[in-house]
């Protein structure tokens, strides 16, 4: 008896994780990707329609690779305009930019894109080994350092990070906000399971970003910028994963490591707002949005 039940159970899961398999196949091989809708419809030749996520106090983005590229724009002088969106690309990514009818995801994609397209790059004059320190130093805070900074605020500080950043007054939708607050933390936490970095104690997991920090600050050294004395492109990516750490205030061990151990990291984060983000906290505040008459 006990046997014939068992025996089910083991069919009825592989029934189960079958479904799954072909689900899965279906979703991102075989369903039909839906047509490209743009978001600005009456586009402007050569101007970069840059799509991220609605602004917020202190950090302005939560997306620090929408901080990045807009940054860099900044730093290139390209014509851009927001549009902030909770819609995701064709990829299922955040940012992206809409450019002359066509959209491109990815941050990294889209400035190799731009530099290609507009034949405009801060880092022409920069040695190739220096470049790829750089490229050593962008994949290293991208896939490493950045997923410690959400195993933090996502996976543990979730509540507090919504509160500080007071997400349900600046995005469209409070209770879209209150819902994720609800999930994304076991989604966080999962995902940094699934990463490798969740297997570990917190306190050795703060430790390993402390180790990516004190090598960046090493490579920087009394440097202005991170190749010298003007600003590349790798700064603008150390800006906007940065800016998470030293402009939300929720406690992150990493601050306090960059405020002790390495005052260059900051000194550079605050040179880069000085130098291109004087309209910072008005720009923010413009682009909050108006109450409508339901709210009031």
């Amino acid at each position: 008896m006990w046997l014939w039940l068992f025996s089910l159970l083991l069919q009825l899961l592989g029934l189960l994780l079958l479904l799954v398999v072909l689900l899965l196949v279906y979703r991102f091989k075989l369903r039909p990707t839906p047509p490209m809708v743009l978001l600005k419809k009456n586009w402007e030749k050569d101007v970069v329609y840059l799509c991220q996520f609605p602004l917020c106090p202190s950090v302005r983005s939560i997306s620090p690779f929408a901080l990045k590229l807009e940054t860099w724009l900044k730093l290139t002088g390209l014509k851009y305009e927001n549009i902030h969106t909770m819609k995701f690309s064709s990829k299922g990514q955040i940012p992206y930019i809409e450019l002359n009818g066509e959209q491109i995801p990815d941050s990294n994609v889209i400035i190799e894109k731009l530099k290609e397209k507009f034949q405009v790059d801060p880092d022409k004059d920069i040695p190739e080994t220096d470049l790829a320190v750089g490229h050593a130093a962008t994949l290293m805070i991208e896939n490493h350092t950045a997923h410690i900074g959400f195993h933090y605020r996502y996976g543990h500080h979730m509540e507090n990070f919504l509160k500080t950043l007071k997400c349900a007054e600046y995005y469209p939708s409070a209770k879209a906000i209150k819902n994720w607050g609800r999930v994304q933390p076991y989604m966080t936490r999962f995902r940094s399971y699934l990463h490798g970095i969740g297997r570990h104690e917190n306190a050795d997991i703060w430790e390993m970003s402390f180790k990516d920090l004190a090598a960046l600050s090493s490579l920087l050294g009394t440097k202005q910028f991170f190749h010298g004395s003007q600003p590349s492109s790798v700064d603008c990516m150390l800006f906007g994963h940065l800016a998470q750490f030293l402009f939300i205030d929720i406690g992150f061990p990493q601050k306090t490591f960059l405020e002790t151990k390495c005052p260059n990291l900051v000194e550079l984060v605050n040179r880069i707002k000085l130098q291109f983000w004087q309209d910072w906290d008005e720009s923010i505040e413009q682009a909050k949005p108006k109450p409508s008459l339901s709210d009031i």
